[in-house]
Formats: structure tokens, C-alpha cells, sequence
């Protein structure tokens, strides 16, 4: 835990991809195993999972900027988020057309 209290850019860039992949990965399988059994469901889509999987990075954000006052590491933390976002907006356009 020690290891994950650094003021580093690199640590909240880091930690801004891990988080949210692994959630993704998650939510990704679950609904892969609900499609398997049930069929498929059209109420979720993969921009969806990705909004959803941006949701641990504010809690992040909120941690290392307020509570420790790791700014380097927020802002790793927000750049992450930033990408992700874009990442959502890219899709949601790319698929709509």
C-alpha cells in the first residue's frame, strides 16, 4: 500500500489504466456470460461499459488531490480520464454512422 503513495505522474497514469481496464474486463465478462445464456442484450452496448469503468477514476481523483495532496498523481489520474472519455466520444460517433 506504501508503494502506492507517490506523487508521480507516472503512478497516477498507471493507476488511471489499471483501474478502469480491470473494471471493463469485468463487466465485459459478465455481460459476455448473461449474452451467452440468455441471448443477447441490447440495452447494453461497449460504449456503455466504458462510461461505466470511468466511474473508480473519480473516486481516485478525489483520494490523491484531496485527501493526500498528490497533485502529479491526480493529474496522471485525470489525463487517463480524459482519454477514456475521448475514447467514449469516439465511439459513440464512430458507431452511430
Amino acid at each position: 500500500m506504501e508503494k502506492l503513495r507517490r506523487d508521480n505522474i507516472w503512478m497516477g497514469i498507471l493507476l488511471g489504466l489499471v483501474i478502469p481496464a480491470a473494471l471493463f474486463g469485468i463487466l465485459y465478462g459478465i455481460i459476455a456470460i448473461i449474452e451467452n445464456y440468455t441471448g443477447n442484450i441490447a440495452f447494453v452496448s461497449m460504449q456503455k461499459v466504458l462510461l461505466l469503468s470511468i466511474i473508480p477514476n473519480l473516486f481516485l481523483l478525489r483520494y490523491y488531490l484531496l485527501k493526500l495532496k498528490y497533485d502529479l498523481t491526480g493529474r496522471g489520474i485525470l489525463l487517463i480520464t480524459f482519454i477514456w472519455g475521448i475514447l467514449f466520444i469516439v465511439l459513440h460517433f464512430a458507431i452511430k454512422q
